[in-house]
């Protein structure tokens, strides 16, 4: 498998963020429980890791809609 193949299922928020140009810091603080749930965030260590498929479809499905651009 090459690099460019290569997608880690886990990501910092900070670096999501930056990549997607969405802020998770307002949808975080109102559903973490039910992101939690979904799969789509985790707590390590006092980062939050995001899982960018679990959250596009936590977001699809009409999970939320406090995520703003």
């Amino acid at each position: 498998m090459s690099e460019q193949d290569f997608r880690p299922g886990l990501v910092k928020k900070s670096r999501y963020e930056r990549e997607a140009g969405i802020n998770l810091r307002h949808v975080i603080f109102h559903k973490h429980r039910e992101l939690e749930q979904a799969g789509a965030i985790c707590r390590y260590g006092r980062h939050w890791m995001v899982d960018p498929e679990r959250l596009e479809s936590f977001i699809r499905d009409g999970g939320c809609t406090e995520i703003a651009r």
